[in-house]
């Protein structure tokens, strides 16, 4: 079959197509045939060797995938061939078929397409149960999501106006994705690349400052973001860029003087019951169209490099895909931009 190979860790030009044998399952796994994997962020800085996985180069990549289920082990007796499914995968997402724990594996809502599911396993329940175990959010205060556009992005905007959050401020960095988020609820929506974007954000909370930063840019945006923290604000960070973060000395004096909370999220560390505690209440709200999906941008598995190069550029909206095989996705009008 065919598979994304990472071959080392000297970027983008480590990814490369090959022929791989095709894998089998345990007794409590499933085999997937991928119609649609998910790239995340952590997988491009996995390329450059800026985020751990327990296994060394070479080897398949991809975190996750949705398809059809083409084979069952003999222990998995919750699914059967033919399901519709998506799943983070074990043999690596990026190929023709791909191994999945079966305790694990999500069936696709009706009217989801491959694609929009592929955007559930990590960032969805990623942005769910950061919300849900670590953030906690109340109605009254104002929460900050930057990246909004992105794939958690997008679902943390849905998700805070669904828990009552009465100020999502979103940032995201086109006129087209203020305007999308805007759309899906966020009360002020602000673009990161203007210069004043931070006294924009400050206005907004009447100069009070924000008392949730849902922290995933890291940078420049990181850092104005922690100096808008209003007294007894706190800072939720799980994004992959900031684990290579520093904390100055200043930053822990801001932290004490105003009586603030600094704190890390790391979904794949979660506990399993953590996570399935989570996915009845997300497939709810997704088959419910409480919350759109978004995953417009696709690539064929050859042009892996192009495709991590469009999400690099941060020119996207939602999910970037990657289609082994290049089959209708079943959208819905519903879930589409």
């Amino acid at each position: 079959m065919k598979a994304v190979e990472l071959s080392g860790y000297e970027g983008f030009q480590s990814l490369r197509v090959v022929e791989v044998e095709k894998p089998k399952p345990g007794a409590q796994e499933i085999l997937i045939e991928v119609r649609a994997a998910g790239i995340n962020y952590a997988e491009l800085e996995l390329t450059k060797g800026r985020y751990q996985v327990p296994k060394q180069p070479p080897f398949v990549m991809g975190f996750e995938a949705s398809g059809v289920v083409a084979e069952v082990g003999p222990n998995a007796s919750n699914h059967k061939v033919g399901d519709r499914v998506t799943s983070v995968v074990t043999s690596g997402g990026y190929a023709e078929y791909a191994i999945a724990d079966a305790g694990f594996t999500l069936p696709i809502p009706a009217g989801i397409s491959f694609a929009e599911a592929a955007t559930i396993p990590i960032q969805g329940l990623a942005a769910y149960s950061l919300l849900k175990f670590a953030a906690k959010p109340q109605p009254n205060e104002a929460v900050l999501v930057q990246s909004a556009a992105g794939g958690v992005g997008l679902y943390l905007v849905q998700l805070l106006k669904i828990l009552g959050v009465q100020k999502v401020i979103a940032l995201a960095s086109s006129p087209e994705k203020l305007d999308l988020v805007k759309s899906l609820g966020a009360d002020f929506a602000f673009n990161y690349g203007d210069r004043n974007w931070a006294e924009q954000v400050r206005a907004a909370t009447n100069g009070n400052g924000v008392d949730l930063v849902l922290e995933a840019a890291s940078g420049e945006v990181g850092e104005a973001s922690f100096k808008l923290m209003a007294p007894f604000g706190r800072m939720m960070i799980f994004g992959a860029r900031n684990i290579h973060d520093t904390f100055p000395p200043e930053k822990f004096r801001q932290l004490i003087y105003k009586n603030q909370t600094l704190a890390g999220f790391n979904f794949p560390t979660l506990l399993p019951q953590q996570i399935a505690e989570c996915v009845p209440a997300l497939l709810d709200l997704i088959s419910q169209r409480q919350i759109k999906l978004f995953a417009n941008t696709s690539f064929p598995l050859t042009d892996v490099k192009t495709a991590f190069e469009t999400l690099a550029s941060r020119q996207t909206i939602g999910k970037v895909i990657l289609l082994p095989r290049q089959e209708p996705q079943i959208p819905t009008v519903a879930n589409s931009l």
